[in-house]
């Protein structure tokens, strides 16, 4: 990986890069080399405080700490530049990497309680109702963040990882309603019924009802991809694909009401569920058995019957070890 210039990682910690291009920055800053960089850095800045800053923040903030931070904000929201009822985000302590962990500690101190956080647990689902009254129904290792009030005139936004289904009230068009992903796509609407599957494999997007357009961020900028009732969108992230093409939403909407329905679906898509969604490791004894397809419905939250419809639709063994499942043929 090519190391960042030295106006890429000043704009970095100033906040100024497109996430896209903070991302890589960030990729950098995790390798080994990247962590040195951060090391001297922090060493620098730490030389130049005075006793109480340094009292402050005793014991020394490490280079862990800063990319454990970075990373763990990735999907939130930025800070903006300004004033607010405290004074301004940024803290004029020091320069550089320990300015970043500064605002990122006001960020936590001022910002996070004007934020709502759902997370369920593998095999777990949730519905949450959002301030304008749209609803989202959360699927098993998923994560949903979004602001506790929003004005009559704010465009509603949500931060999303992991799969779920949105029912999105209408509003006027300074109200348009944006789901932000870690996936490299975010998705706006204005009123409209879609799921959403934002995981590290596979991300797609199906739309029920309405309209929506995902923006894609790659290398070359931001493409806009527009979407109409029944159409499916997939990004396959490990083979670098992306796939349009018109679908049963029925299919994958089944998850709102806890259950899954399959219609001649591989057992490959079976095998990402059960790993994204229940958190289990999946050993198969013939690859070729990842091809077999699959046609019925199971229920989705409770993990025996899961596995025992399962049993009877698949023509394979099925033999559970805790959270470690064996498909033999």
């Amino acid at each position: 990986m090519n190391r960042p210039s030295e106006e890429q990682l000043a704009s970095y910690f100033n906040n100024q890069l497109k996430t896209s291009e903070a991302k890589k920055v960030l990729d950098w800053l995790s390798t080994p080399e990247g962590q040195q960089y951060l090391s001297l850095r922090l060493d620098e800045d730490f030389a130049t405080m005075d006793q109480g800053q340094k009292t402050i923040l005793r014991p020394k903030i490490t280079a862990e700490d800063i990319l454990k931070t970075s990373h763990s904000l990735e999907q939130k929201p930025t800070m903006t530049k300004g004033k607010s009822q405290t004074g301004q985000w940024r803290v004029a302590a020091a320069a550089g990497t320990l300015a970043l962990f500064m605002a990122v500690l006001v960020y936590f101190l001022m910002d996070w309680n004007n934020y709502e956080t759902y997370q369920t647990a593998f095999a777990e689902s949730a519905d949450v109702i959002l301030p304008d009254g749209s609803q989202v129904h959360m699927s098993g290792n998923s994560e949903l963040k979004f602001k506790k009030d929003w004005a009559s005139n704010e465009i509603r936004e949500i931060w999303f990882e992991g799969e779920g289904y949105f029912d999105i009230v209408k509003m006027k068009a300074e109200n348009r309603f944006t789901v932000h992903t870690a996936r490299q796509f975010n998705v706006q609407v204005l009123g409209t019924t879609f799921t959403v599957t934002a995981r590290p494999s596979t991300s797609r997007v199906v739309l029920e009802s309405g309209a929506v357009a995902l923006k894609m961020e790659d290398t070359a900028g931001q493409n806009e991809i527009k979407m109409v009732p029944g159409e499916l969108v997939e990004i396959d992230h490990q083979q670098d694909l992306l796939i349009k093409k018109e679908v049963e939403t029925a299919i994958y909407t089944s998850r709102k009401d806890d259950k899954l329905v399959f219609d001649k679906t591989p057992l490959k898509e079976i095998v990402r569920i059960l790993k994204d969604d229940y958190g289990f490791t999946v050993i198969v004894n013939d690859a070729e058995i990842l091809k077999e397809k699959l046609t019925g419905v199971v229920p989705s939250k409770d993990v025996e019957a899961l596995l025992e419809g399962l049993r009877s639709l698949l023509d394979v063994k099925i033999i559970r070890d805790e959270n470690v499942i064996k498909l033999i043929h």
